[in-house]
């Protein structure tokens, strides 16, 4: 029988052990870690987006309304002063990745995947347009964020942290996030810290 005090001990290392995961998982979310948040609430929204679809018949491509909402957004902008080709350029890919997770949905339900009875077209689009408002509202609060050279690093650390230890994110939903945020920093896609002459060997990955 382990010795009281020794129990103690190893109840008092293990806490240690564990006392960093639970912090990270209760620290308050950084505002782009906010930013991304409502990024994945939105990308949740296509789950029922897909259900109404494939229950009503209609197709994943709807252009014409992609081209109002992103005139809608464009509007908007400019009314708050802010920089129209990179919100419009944000949304599109909001709207893509949607559809990514649409596609997703759709290809399970032919394979005989049952539909979640979905909300009405009315109430999706109004939680679509409210996550929406809450983004377009946060824009000019992460220029610093996005001009800065660490943008995509920080960037994949909060898509990141948007799972925790006891629930991580499932492979989808993160492809979503990162197509969703695709272009939100101006020099996504490059190291954050290339070693020299990495340019002059890039067609090695090509």
């Amino acid at each position: 029988m382990m010795n009281p005090a020794r129990t103690l001990f190893v109840i008092a290392v293990l806490c240690s052990l564990m006392l960093p995961a639970r912090v990270s998982a209760l620290a308050p979310l950084d505002s782009l870690g906010v930013w991304v948040q409502r990024v994945a609430a939105r990308n949740a929204i296509a789950h029922d987006v897909a259900a109404y679809k494939f229950v009503a018949g209609r197709p994943i491509e709807d252009p014409q309304r992609e081209a109002a909402v992103l005139a809608e957004k464009r509007d908007r902008a400019v009314r708050r002063g802010l920089d129209p080709d990179a919100v419009v350029h944000t949304y599109r890919q909001l709207i893509e990745a949607n559809k990514l997770l649409q596609h997703a949905d759709f290809q399970r339900f032919l394979v005989g995947g049952t539909p979640s009875p979905p909300p009405s077209l009315d109430a999706i689009r109004e939680r679509i347009d409210t996550l929406d408002a809450r983004l377009l509202s946060q824009w000019a609060q992460l220029d610093d964020v996005r001009s800065a050279p660490d943008c995509p690093r920080r960037l994949a650390r909060a898509i990141a942290l948007q799972g925790t230890r006891t629930s991580p994110l499932d492979e989808a939903t993160r492809i979503a996030l990162v197509r969703a945020t695709l272009g939100f920093c101006p020099h996504d896609g490059v190291p954050a810290a290339a070693p020299p002459g990495a340019a002059q060997n890039d067609a090695a990955g090509h």
